[in-house]
């Protein structure tokens, strides 16, 4: 009896880069294993491409359906796999040839490989509902684990969601994550997204509203695994806050300055001079130490290289890399030409700020902690970070 192979280029995001091509070899009925070599061109997504098989019994001269293969063994001739779950699993090596063995499989069938390069992804609409881009039925899951809604098509209501999910899958099974922040304050929308940032370092960028003044924040995350926020603290919750005047970025990215008095106070939160407390940040948000800042720019490099990778405006430091979407900015404080980015720290009886510091003089970046941060009057600005 002929059999029949069959084989697919398929991409399942509308921003994928690569195109995957996936080309059967051989088939051993009395072991039900498939053999298919798998090459792309172009860069894989997070440099990983998954493969699953769908197969077909063939009943005397009449073939069935298609159905979803099970794969209960793999192996590869080059790099590694990973993620396996039963249906499919990531490889990295480009023309790789792999052999799958599919447990539900008997007798004669047909099959089908498929690689793709990008994950199910969600986009939140403004109609109050979400676009699902991926093979449909599209699966929603907890992060429990346990509680999970199956979408049959590519688009839900937000009504229809009775929980916040953690993880999506589609019918390739290929795994994504629906938002790897999973604070309650994440805020979507079609401007809005929580998703990867495909320049740079490639981390993650997510939004969240504070909800004592439905301010918004862009927040990343970053490589000491703190998400953090994007945009200086713009909380006006108290009548002696005053604005810092910096001509060279909007209101909205400058935030606001405080004295070290107002950044631990109490805004509904946890707050003190001491320790990582909420105080001026937004709810579940803390303030940093000393500490905190010294284990981020480990995480980053050399003084030069920190500086660079979280500068986005006005810097002397060439190149510009704001490698994470940290976005720090400088421009112009009562007139002034302001060479650093200031932050208050929240260490005992210490009226300290971390400092990226421009030296405008020629003498390169540098990062320092020093005294009374900020302008006239000692009003500094301030970041918040949130371990999740």
């Amino acid at each position: 009896m002929k059999t029949i192979f069959f084989f697919f280029t398929m991409l399942i995001s509308i921003t994928a880069s690569a195109t995957v091509k996936v080309t059967p070899l051989s088939t051993d009925y009395s072991t039900n294993t498939v053999t298919f070599k798998v090459e792309w061109t172009g860069t894989p997504y997070n440099n990983h491409v998954w493969v699953w098989v769908d197969l077909c019994p063939i009943a005397g001269t009449s073939p069935g359906t298609f159905e979803k293969a099970v794969i209960s063994a793999a192996s590869v001739t080059s790099g590694t796999y990973s993620d396996f779950n039963g249906r499919g699993f990531f490889i990295t090596a480009n023309g790789t040839t792999v052999t799958a063995t599919l447990s539900n499989a008997s007798g004669k069938f047909n099959w089908c490989a498929y690689g793709s390069d990008y994950p199910p992804n969600v986009l939140a609409n403004t109609n109050s509902s979400y676009t699902l881009a991926g093979t449909p039925p599209v699966k929603l899951i907890a992060s429990d684990g346990a509680t999970s809604l199956t979408v049959p098509g590519t688009t839900i209501a937000t009504s229809a969601l009775t929980f916040t999910p953690a993880t999506i899958t589609d019918a390739t099974g290929y795994p994504g994550l629906w938002c790897p922040y999973t604070g309650s304050d994440l805020y979507m929308d079609a401007t809005h997204r929580c998703l990867q940032r495909q320049s740079g370092a490639g981390n993650w960028e997510a939004w969240i509203k504070d909800t004592r003044d439905n301010e918004l924040y862009r927040i990343v995350n970053m490589p000491d695994n703190n998400w953090w926020l994007a945009q200086n603290v713009k909380y006006a919750g108290t009548s002696t806050v005053i604005g810092v005047s910096i001509s060279n970025c909007s209101a909205d990215e400058c935030g606001r300055g405080y004295t070290w008095a107002q950044i631990y106070g109490n805004y509904g939160g946890s707050y003190g001079s001491t320790g990582t407390v909420q105080g001026i940040c937004p709810s579940n948000w803390l303030l940093p130490l000393r500490t905190t800042y010294a284990t981020l720019t480990s995480t980053i490099g050399s003084s030069t290289e920190v500086c660079r990778s979280l500068r986005a405006l006005n810097s002397p430091c060439s190149p510009i890399k704001n490698t994470f979407g940290f976005s720090s900015v400088v421009g112009t404080v009562n007139g002034l030409v302001d060479t650093s980015s200031i932050w208050y720290t929240n260490d005992a009886g210490r009226e300290d700020g971390f400092s990226v510091d421009l030296n405008m003089s020629g003498h390169g970046c540098d990062v320092t902690y020093l005294a009374n941060p900020g302008d006239t009057g000692n009003k500094g600005s301030v970041r918040c970070f949130r371990p999740l």
